[in-house]
């Protein structure tokens, strides 16, 4: 054989696969023009102590709710679907500790009540806690600068961890 006929006949096979497709038994056909459900985000409600955690989640999820192509922002009034959050539980305890007992990392939880609603009769659709954590590690040198910031980033951390679960969690029931 010649690297010729090799080459047409990987050619021939390549195209040949690449015909064959597989879809979802009772999917909707890809009509590639679905109208994206609107989606009123108002300001996550914050029951604990921890402040600023509303700005964070909120501004999270508005993000995450944008970045999905399944769903589009809009104002409280032109929305056909309301999400609400409530922040009832925040939590940042200490999970490790050197040799003399200082602490070297924490764990950031949080748990947040999703609530989303059609709009026009309220009706629930979702209505699903949510948790999420993460860790981050202490400064060595005890810097509270360094601290303070590891601690920002945990928290965005925990927020936008928040708003994906709650992204998948909308995504799921408005299919």
């Amino acid at each position: 054989m010649t690297i010729w006929a090799i080459g047409i006949g990987l050619s021939a096979l390549c195209l040949l696969l690449a015909g064959c497709g597989y879809t979802l038994v009772g999917a909707p056909p890809a009509t590639g023009a679905q109208t994206p459900v609107t989606l009123a985000v108002p300001a996550v409600i914050n029951l604990t102590r921890e402040p600023d955690l509303e700005r964070r989640m909120t501004s999270a999820l508005r993000r995450a709710v944008v970045q999905a192509p399944a769903l589009k922002l809009a104002p409280e009034a032109q929305a056909s679907h309301t999400l609400q959050g409530i922040a009832s539980r925040f939590l940042a305890s200490a999970t490790s500790f050197d040799s003399s007992d200082r602490v070297v990392q924490f764990r950031v939880e949080s748990r947040t009540r999703i609530r989303l609603t059609v709009r026009q009769s309220a009706q629930p659709l979702l209505d699903q806690e949510i948790n999420a954590w993460t860790e981050y590690l202490v400064s060595p040198s005890g810097s509270v600068r360094e601290n303070a910031a590891a601690r920002a980033a945990a928290l965005a951390r925990v927020s936008r961890q928040f708003a994906e679960k709650c992204r998948a969690l909308i995504e799921i029931t408005l299919m």
